[in-house]
């Protein structure tokens, strides 16, 4: 077979088609039985991305087009196509292994979505989309390789002993040090965006406020009077809420920003197309955090409000409850109070960077870092699940999230 291979799914065993044998650019995939002489249309070579980004393209023996997400859509659901190569992030793809199958993911880089089947259907000809990776995986979104091996496949990270969901998500860390930012004394430790592919809606909520948080939450070193610090962007009603809060080992909080409005909405949602960013920003003496800035980009790409939040400033906040963190993890959870949500809906991507390389760790315990003395989480809840993430550590990591349906 050469360099060609057919891309087979778990769910039905079809395999990665071109509509209709078709040469032209934009011709739609699906997924169709493979043919008893494998044909051009369902044979793929992996190209290298030449910029060393680690992704490739998927091009077909056919014409030499490669999958491609039509119009370089990040809304799920986005149907996927051939079409010439470019080399923008909608045409490159990583293998992920899904580490209970050892079927794999096809991740793209544009949001960090998968290869998925549209409807979950074994049925010839339905076509294919880019979802959000479900957890535990769907077989309509689990791939292998006939006639030979993906290329370069990234493992992916067990899940958490709890699983990817809710409070539970992967906890990302440098070896217990520090994130300090030594290349400039003004550049951030840490970089969270939040992107929206499919607007966010509460459906009910346990407590009194109607709405979802995403909660930054992180760990200080031992010895420190801060042990877990927390910081929030969330919907509370209409308005999009920022807060801070400090807590020591054990007792009450040490402070507590409260809410505080980044911006009014015109509905009770977080709409396709938005952006929302947490950056933490360290001295580079210490490492510790001193400020937090927050941001929304709006669908059409202006930034809409963006503030900075300095730690001093807060009112009950002293030098003494500094503190560098050594490990954190971003949870889609209720909003406030220990409440728990049910997300009618809700999909998009979380990128995470810092300076130095990010390591996931995906013990059973919650925190079971020998530098950390608080083994906590949050409290709050939702029906939110996280898709899988690499277990080479880089200083930048894509993950999808999304909704799991309610019963």
């Amino acid at each position: 077979m050469g360099n060609f291979y057919a891309i087979k799914n778990r769910l039905g065993q079809n395999v990665i088609d071109i509509q209709g044998a078709s040469t032209k650019a934009g011709a739609l995939l699906d997924a169709f039985p493979e043919t008893p002489t494998p044909s051009d249309n369902q044979l793929w070579e992996f190209v290298s991305d030449p910029s060393g980004s680690g992704y490739f393209f998927i091009k077909s023996k056919l014409n030499g087009n490669v999958i491609d997400i039509q119009g370089r859509s990040e809304a799920a659901g986005a149907l996927l196509d051939s079409f010439p190569q470019s080399g923008t992030d909608n045409q490159l793809w990583q293998f992920f292994v899904d580490p209970v199958t050892n079927w794999y993911f096809i991740m793209s880089k544009l949001n960090g979505n998968v290869i998925d089947i549209q409807g979950r259907s074994a049925e010839p000809k339905a076509l294919l989309n880019s979802s959000p990776p479900a957890f535990p995986a769907q077989d309509s979104q689990l791939w292998t390789v006939l006639f030979g091996s993906p290329p370069k496949e990234v493992d992916a990270m067990p899940p958490p002993g709890a699983g990817l969901a809710s409070s539970s998500n992967y906890l990302l860390h440098q070896d217990c040090n520090p994130f300090v930012n030594h290349q400039s004394a003004d550049g951030a430790c840490l970089v969270i965006n939040i992107d929206v592919t499919q607007d966010i809606i509460c459906k009910s909520s346990s407590g009194s406020t109607q709405g979802f948080g995403f909660q930054l939450n992180c760990w200080s070193p031992k010895n420190r009077v801060c042990a877990y610090q927390q910081y929030v962007i969330a919907l509370f009603g209409n308005d999009l809420i920022y807060s801070v809060e400090y807590w020591p080992v054990s007792g009450t909080k040490l402070f507590d920003l409260g809410a505080q409005t980044l911006l009014s909405l015109p509905n009770p949602m977080v709409p396709q197309g938005y952006r929302l960013v947490i950056s933490l920003f360290s001295d580079q003496q210490n490492g510790n955090i001193v400020s937090v800035n927050y941001a929304v980009v709006d669908s059409g790409g202006s930034k809409v409000t963006n503030v900075t939040q300095q730690i001093l400033s807060i009112s009950g906040a002293s030098a003494q409850d500094l503190a560098p963190i050594v490990a954190f993890e971003l949870n889609l959870v209720g909003p406030d109070n220990g409440d728990s949500v049910v997300l009618s809906q809700g999909a998009g991507s979380i990128s995470y960077w810092a300076p130095n390389n990010l390591v996931v760790f995906d013990s059973a315990g919650h925190v079971p870092l020998q530098c950390v003395n608080f083994g906590g989480g949050t409290g709050e809840k939702a029906n939110s699940v996280y898709g899988p993430l690499p277990a080479t550590p880089n200083k930048f990591l894509k993950q999808g999230f999304s909704v799991q349906a309610s019963t």
